[in-house]
Order: structure tokens, then sequence, then C-alpha cells
């Protein structure tokens, strides 16, 4: 209801814009082809521009220009809005009422349109008829002869139609034929059904019939006689319009129509304003279609990613047909859901590079073996099947919910490949909505699209919530989350994409005792594992002590790490990052900034590199004696840094140890104060995302409902804090609305909320201010 009324909102604001501009410019002026046009464009342009969405992404660093936040004034809605009845169990049949009310009154309208036409089908078949010039011409004695309908002119028996006066009228009448206006008025009829309520259009549609009559007046009337037109007017008497579809010659103001026979206009001025359309348009389509997106660590819509070679990934909509699934207490069938999202996958996919292929688009009965069959032939690089799950309470929680993602039973040689893309799922996924923490094999039965022995490609199977659980089911039947959940698998397919292309080096061995070695077994400068093959990387070997929960890694070519863990999540992070963690050792030549106990075995290159220990400078032999948890922190110095410090001396690179005072003791330890930055690049965020948080505002909101509704306080509430390196929130006010209700509701929910995703800024992270909207109002308000 609620895009309903926000989509008609604009449609209402777009065609305001273009009808001022035609009260300005264009109103009362004798290009009357080009203001009908006009009229008409503008019509469908404040219809289809609401529904056009461009994305321009850009760089999180990038400052906002002029345009930028032009764009965003009318295109960023970034608040929250929860909306409260008067009476709190009545929030939903209102909604209800009020689409009720907008439809009796689309009805009523659609019930005069068709009386209108079912009179004008009587009134054809009841007179006499003649053709003249393949016109139908119906001579009749009905109120509001003569006027035209198509190809159907309908005469007043009492006007000559060979007198002077009635051969203008009847050519008056031809120009409505041989012009079409019929079909304008019937176009603006049908637009008004649906859009009644927009003022706007009313007033385009009475624009509309005086420019159809300005057009005939124009042909009628040979050179602009204004005698002649007041003998039409004379000739016969004035009646009453009866028809709302015609086009009646005395359907009109006569004054307007004479001052426009005899105006005389400046082309110049008349072209100017109507070339000034142009940039209006071009400001319209920006304003309404064109959203500002930035490119941030985490987001859920990002730019597509370029990759070498088309991927096939064939998307499974479970069930169908005969088979409907699971079913809602309300009758919502699983068959439906999984159709719609993976529809929508198809639809958003805009990467060239992604091949998307349907079991199915449609609703048809589909065994499982069919669905494997389809997809063997394929040759895919992936299959997803979607399915929503049921939790029986005979032998389930009811309230189980989010979403799981499902592997295969069988050890494959995809198996790997499968963890991987099953864990980019969850990542995204997880952005948006409740995420199982461990990828599933379902032993047992099984699941034959996974299980099947042709199967040959990796594969996952994705049960999207629950839909014995209300808040699950309410999030996945929802269009806009559908659409997110589209575009989260649609990044996590490019993210594997992209990995596969990076010709993994597969490290890969079996934990002993925690223990791994690097490397593995070479024979002549070849690294084999896995019967993979790759060319031998330069590592140094050492025995390091890796967390028992890291399953395997991977380093790609372009010294990417991509760690699986053993709940089958997956991480893709920088090797200098995995050095920190003490994932995999340094290699010869790295420089990397350890952090405070890392497990990582202090291994730097030593050639001709500048080492300082608490500003002391000392040999590289010396470096082996340090002890790494005795290390406060290390900095990295540079290329061209290092060397305005400190000469050539440091043109190799310098390292500037600083060491705790003792063991426990830091020499200048970090304050709790510091900086607090009022812009970042990433701002702070909810764990969870923007779903999580407006589930958790919603359900603060309506624990004080009773109270708010009574103090009737509405609108928006800014509610500023702080947001240190570890989460912690402090420094909670309200910026607007103070004293409210709603304000006191919004500053407890920030306080005894859980802790927060700090800020970012350079790719570390910062203490920043964050203002959160929090809107309240109450319904029909």
């Amino acid at each position: 209801m609620l895009a309903i009324a926000y989509y008609i909102l604009k449609v209402i604001i777009c065609s305001g814009i273009l009808y001022g501009y035609y009260r300005l410019a264009l109103h009362n002026k004798i290009f009357h082809r080009w203001n009908r046009f006009y009229l008409l464009s503008a019509v469908v342009i404040s219809l289809s521009f609401p529904l056009i969405k461009i994305n321009i992404w850009r760089s999180a660093a990038e400052n906002d220009g002029q345009i930028i936040r032009l764009l965003n004034v009318v295109t960023t809605g970034d608040e929250y809005v929860h909306e409260v009845s008067r009476n709190g169990s009545f929030h939903l049949s209102g909604e209800a009422v009020a689409m009720m009310l907008y439809m009796v009154v689309s009805f009523a309208l659609i019930i005069a349109l068709c009386h209108a036409l079912v009179k004008l089908n009587r009134l054809a078949k009841r007179n006499p008829l003649q053709k003249i010039h393949q016109i139908n011409v119906v001579q009749t004695d009905a109120k509001g002869t003569p006027f035209s309908f198509f190809r159907y002119i309908f005469w007043n028996r009492n006007i000559d139609m060979h007198s002077d006066a009635g051969k203008k009228i009847f050519t008056h009448e031809m120009v409505h034929v041989t012009e079409r206006h019929s079909a304008d008025r019937l176009f603006m009829n049908i637009v008004l059904i649906f859009f009644w309520c927009n003022p706007f259009f009313w007033l385009m549609r009475r624009e509309m019939n005086m420019i159809h009559e300005f057009i005939a007046d124009s042909k009628a009337i040979e050179d602009k006689d204004t005698a002649a037109f007041a003998a039409m007017i004379l000739h016969a008497a004035y009646p009453q319009q009866a028809f709302g579809l015609t086009s009646s010659f005395f359907s009109s103001s006569i004054k307007r129509r004479l001052r426009m026979l005899t105006q005389l206009q400046n082309p110049r001025i008349s072209y100017i304003g109507r070339i000034l359309a142009l940039p209006l348009l071009a400001f319209i389509f920006a304003a309404f279609s064109i959203k500002t997106k930035q490119l941030l660590p985490g987001s859920n819509e990002t730019a597509s990613l370029p990759l070498e070679k088309t991927i096939t990934v064939v998307i499974d909509a479970g069930h169908g047909g005969e088979d409907g699934g699971a079913i809602s207490i309300e009758g919502i069938r699983e068959k439906d859901i999984t159709l719609s999202l993976t529809k929508k996958i198809k639809s958003l996919n805009t990467n060239k590079d992604v091949k998307i292929i349907l079991t199915r688009d449609r609703d048809i009965t589909q065994p499982v073996r069919d669905k494997v069959d389809f997809a063997v032939k394929q040759k895919p690089d992936l299959f997803i099947s979607f399915h929503v799950g049921w939790a029986n309470p005979k032998w389930s929680d009811p309230a189980t919910s989010g979403f799981e993602i499902y592997l295969s039973k069988n050890q494959t040689d995809y198996t790997n490949q499968a963890q991987l893309l099953g864990s980019l799922v969850a990542n995204e996924i997880e952005k948006n909505y409740g995420v199982a923490p461990q990828i599933k094999q379902r032993t047992g039965k099984g699941i034959w699209v996974l299980d099947a022995p042709t199967v040959n490609y990796p594969s996952l199977l994705i049960e999207c919530g629950y839909m014995s659980n209300q808040n699950d089911l309410a999030f996945i039947t929802n269009e806009a989350n559908q659409e997110k959940i589209a575009r989260d698998i649609l990044n996590a397919i490019e993210q594997f994409a992209k990995a596969k292309e990076d010709e993994i080096v597969a490290l890969q061995k079996e934990y002993r005792s925690s223990m791994h070695t690097y490397p593995p077994k070479q024979e002549n400068n070849i690294v084999v594992l896995n019967s993979n093959i790759s060319i031998k990387k330069d590592l140094k070997t050492a025995i390091d002590t890796l967390p028992a929960n890291i399953k395997s890694v991977d380093i790609t070519k372009d010294n990417q790490v991509i760690i699986i863990y053993k709940n089958n999540k997956a991480e893709k992070i920088t090797k200098a990052e995995a050095i920190k963690r003490g994932v995999v050792p340094v290699a010869k030549n790295d420089l990397v900034e350890v952090p405070v106990g890392s497990a990582t075995n202090f291994a730097i290159s030593r050639d001709s590199v500048l080492y300082f220990v608490n500003e002391v400078e000392i040999s590289g032999d010396s470096i082996k004696m340090i002890v790494p948890d005795e290390i406060y922190s290390i900095d990295v110095l540079k290329g061209e840094s290092a060397e305005a410090k400190y000469g050539k001396k440091g043109k190799n690179g310098v390292l500037k140890i600083t060491m705790k005072d003792k063991p426990g003791a830091l020499i200048n330890p970090p304050q709790s104060g510091g900086k607090i930055f009022q812009k970042v690049e990433v701002e702070a965020t909810f764990p969870g995302g923007d779903a999580a948080w407006v589930k958790y505002i919603s359900s603060a909101i309506n624990k004080d409902t009773e109270a708010l509704q009574k103090e009737k306080k509405t609108g928006t509430c800014v509610v500023q804090f702080i947001v240190d390196i570890n989460g912690t929130i402090s420094g909670v006010e309200a910026l607007t609305m103070k004293g409210s209700k709603l304000s006191e509701v919004a500053m407890r929910a920030v306080e005894s909320g859980p802790k927060w995703i700090p800020a970012m800024q350079n790719g570390h992270k910062v203490k920043a201010y964050r203002r959160q909207p929090v809107t309240f109002q109450l319904a029909g308000e």
C-alpha cells in the first residue's frame, strides 16, 4: 500500500511540474499541435519516469558535487517510517479501507466510461446512418450534437449540412475525426480511472479538449474569419453536452476559442518556449529516475564485476505446478515464492558475462529428476535451487527462522567450490536477513538436485526462511526484499566467478594437531596439491600454528587469500591481512604490519631494510631477538615517504617497531577519547544491516505504542550518538523533537541496543558520530 501511494505521489509531483511549465510557457499559444503532443507526452512521462531506475555508482571517497546532492534530494529516502494506527489493532484494516475507497471511485469511473460507450452504440444503431468520404454520419436529434467519435459523426437534423455554417461545422467535426482526437480523449479517461486523485491529469484533460477545438476551428474557419465563426455559433441552439468521450462543437469556451482564432504570435518567442521543454524533461528524468549510490565495502548493490569468460548458472525454482510445496496459513504457496524470486534474479542480472538459465519460468509441474536432467544438459558452472522451509511443530521448533544453505551430502571434486559459493552467498544475504551460521548437509534421504550421480558442477540449495515463521514469510514475500536477495545472489555469483578466474593455488592439506606446514610437496619447482598443478610460489618454509576453526587456505595469483572455515563459510582477504592473522607465513621480501598477539612467526625480509626499535636503529640480525608478544605496534614506510625521512638509507623500506614498556603494559597506550570523525567513508552500521535495524526499532516503538498515540506527536526524531572503534555507543542525544515521547523511545532504544559496527576511514576503524532518523506517524495522517 505504501509503495503504491509513494508511486502515485511521485506521479502527481511529476505531472504538476510538467503542467506548471505548460501554463507558464505554452498556455494560449497558437502552436496547437505541439501543445497536444506535449500534454500527451506529459501524461506518459509522469507515469513512466517514476518507474525507471538508473543507478550512478561512485566510490565512497568521491566528494558529492552539486548535481549529486540535487539528485539525492529527490531520490534518496533513508528514513524508516513506522506507521501506527490510532487503534493499534486496526492498522491493517485502515490501509484496506483506504484501498477499497480508492478502488470504489475507480470502479465508478469505469462504469461511467462503459455507460457512455453503450449510449453511443445505441445512438448509432437507432438512427439512420450514411457514409460520406468513409465517415459514418448518424442523423439524430440527441442533445449535444453535432459531435464526433472516432469515424462517426453524430449530426443534428435541425442543422442544414449544405448551408455555409453547416459546411463549416461539418468540416470542424471532420478535423476531429482525421486528427484522431477521440483517441486522446479515450486515453485520458482511462488514465483518470486509475489516477483520479491526480488534479493535474484532470486539468490536462480539460486543456486537451480545448486544444482539439482550437485545431478544428483553425481548419474550419478560413482566414480566421470571426464573422463566419459567429455564424456557426448562431446557426443552432446552444445544447447541453451529454457525452464525455466525444468531440462536440459546442463543448468548449466560445470566448477563448474566438480569442485563439484571432491571436497573433511572435514565432521567435514561441520557438524559445518550446525549446525550454527539453532541459525541463532532462531535469525530471534525472530527478525521478537516476539514483546515486556508493560502492562501499559490504554494500548490497555493486557494479558488475568484469569477467574474462562467460559463466553459466542454472537457477531452479523449487516445486511447481501440481507440486505446490509448503503452504502458509494464509494460503501462500512455496512454488509461487521461489518462481518470483528466481525470475527476479534473471531480470536483475546486468552482467553480460553471467548467463542465467531458469529451470522453469512459469508454473509447471517439474519432477526433480527432470530438473537435474535439464541442468546437466546446460553444462553449467553453478547450480542453485531455491526453496522455502516449513518447521513442523511435531519435530521442529515453530520459531525456527532465517535462511539456510545446503550442500550435497556427497564429497565430490566440486565440494570445495560449492562451499566457497555457499559462504559467499551467506555473506551477502546476512546483510539483509538472518542466515544459519553453518552450511548444512542433509544426510540420510539427501537432496536429489544436489546428490544425483549425474551432477558434475558446484551446486547449492537455499532455504529462504520458513513459511511457518511470520517474520520470514513477511520478508520473503515482499517484492523489495526479493529484489535485495536476488542482488545478493548475483553479487555472490560474480565474486565466485572472479575467484575462479584468479587461478587459485590450492594450498590445502589436512590439519594435524592444529599444525600446518608450508610449502606442500614440491617436484621440480612445481607445486602439486589435490591433483592441481600450479607454478611454484616463492614461499618460506615454516611451521605455523593456525586457528583450529580453519579448514583450508587458498592463495590467488594477485595475492588474495581465501580462507574456508570448518563451518564451511569462506572469507577473502589480502595476503598482508592473512599474515597478520597468522594464517600464512611471511615470504621473502614481504613487509607487513604485525599486530599484538599475532600467532605469526616473526619472519621479515632483512635485505637492506632499515630497522628502528623505540626510535633506536638496530641491525637486521638483532631483529631475530625480538619477542613478538612484547611488540605494541609496527609501522612500515615505503618508497618516497621512507626516502623523504631517512634519505637513501630508507630506499628499501623502513620498519619502525614500538615495544611494550613491560609485559602487559603499553608505551603511550591509546586514549579512550581521541578524534571523533564527523564524516567518514563508511558510516557505522547496525549489526545485521538496515533490515535488522528496522526490525529492532519497530519492536522498540511497539512497546510504547499506547504512550505515543496519547501524545499524538508525529514526525522524525534524529538521534545523534558516537560509535567508538569497539562499537560501543555513547553521547546519545535527540537533535529534533526534543522532549517528545518519540525522542525518549528512540534514545532508549539506541542506548540499550547491541554494539554497532564501527565506522571506517582509510581502511581503519574510527570513532565517529552517527545520526539515525526515526519517523513515527499515525495512519491516516
